[in-house]
């Protein structure tokens, strides 16, 4: 179903991790090349166990794309069927990939863990040129526009257009991004269609939410 992905949307990951590190969290990538497993998996430990992944039914692991220490870690969910290339295998529900960066434990303060006036901040500082940057597959901040920044379910959510031209298969380019604190850790989800038009707004909002709540289940 998806096909190919090519590596070279993958730089996001470092690049992210050093960057975000300062304004208190870190963000997501972007897809690497689908692996080859013959049996898909549905979850998995980051960050050196501290963090169990998983997503939606109908969403797996790619294998190749796990990144993992104790800093953090980083996994891309896309359908199932096409990771194990079993088509009898579980089908997301919608065309899209889900990927998860997982940061460093949130620094508590009076208000909590992750409390809405720092992920205002946290908005604020993607919306600057650094981290537009780092938002940007390409690197470049004028390749990347912050549509929509909100809160809710103590959430940031960024709705983000990036233009970068770094070929790979046709993702699109406007897509969402959630902030939020997981088991205690700062976590960057993303929910990334395939193609612009094929999911609504509402549609990325509630994969957003489910896959949130997946995680959390399986904490």
């Amino acid at each position: 179903m998806f096909g190919h992905v090519s590596m070279s949307l993958f730089r996001p990951f470092t690049a992210l991790v050093a960057s975000l590190a300062i304004a208190g969290l870190l963000s997501g990538c972007v897809p690497g090349e689908f692996g080859t497993a013959q049996v898909a998996q549905s979850r998995t430990s980051l960050a050196n166990g501290a963090l169990t992944v998983a997503a939606p039914k109908g969403w797996c692991i790619d294998p190749k794309s796990l990144r993992n220490s104790g800093a953090g870690g980083f996994a891309l969910f896309g359908n199932c069927a096409a990771i194990s290339k079993n088509p009898d295998d579980s089908h997301a529900r919608q065309p899209a990939l889900l990927s998860v960066t997982v940061g460093p434990p949130a620094i508590e303060d009076e208000a909590g863990k992750l409390s809405k006036a720092r992920l205002q901040k946290i908005g604020e500082f993607f919306r600057s040129e650094i981290g537009r940057a780092a938002l940007a597959r390409s690197g470049e901040a004028k390749d990347v526009t912050i549509q929509k920044s909100e809160i809710a379910d103590d959430m940031l959510l960024l709705t983000i257009s990036d233009r970068s031209k770094s070929g790979g298969p046709p993702i699109a380019t406007t897509y969402l991004r959630g902030i939020t604190d997981l088991s205690g850790r700062i976590t960057a989800l993303a929910v990334m269609p395939l193609k612009d038009g094929e999911m609504s707004a509402d549609a990325q909002r509630g994969l957003m939410r489910d896959f949130a709540a997946a995680i959390r289940a399986a904490n």
